[in-house]
């Protein structure tokens, strides 16, 4: 069966099998391959969703390997929640949120106050 090397950037190298990869192919009004094109995968180390683009050299090779296609299917969007050990990038924590999260735990009702702001 065919494998398919692609890279994950946490994990690094990773072996597939083409059911395992998508490509998303977007095409320009002559038929090539254009901006827009990818192909995405689930990272069997760590299973993020890995997506990188593809040009026409990579789009075919991934054809030729079995991938199945989408074409100029819709915007490719990661609705998963975040893995634990790699959170989406947020506000960075400042000295004054720590200061602020250390009083309010610091009282007997910090759990009712969490409460009360996230409602």
């Amino acid at each position: 069966m065919t494998r398919i090397r692609a890279t994950c950037p946490t994990c690094g190298e990773v072996d597939l099998r083409p059911y395992e990869v998508t490509l998303h192919v977007v095409r320009d009004p002559l038929g090539d391959v254009s901006d827009g094109s990818c192909y995405r995968f689930d990272c069997p180390a760590c299973d993020e969703l890995v997506v990188k683009p593809a040009d026409e050299r990579i789009a075919e090779l991934l054809q030729t390997g079995g991938v199945p296609v989408e074409e100029n299917a819709e915007s490719l969007v990661d609705d998963r929640p975040p893995h634990p050990e790699a959170p989406r990038p947020g506000p960075v924590l400042t000295r004054d949120d720590l200061l602020d999260l250390h009083l309010a735990l610091s009282g007997d009702d910090w759990f009712d106050q969490l409460l009360q702001t996230s409602s």
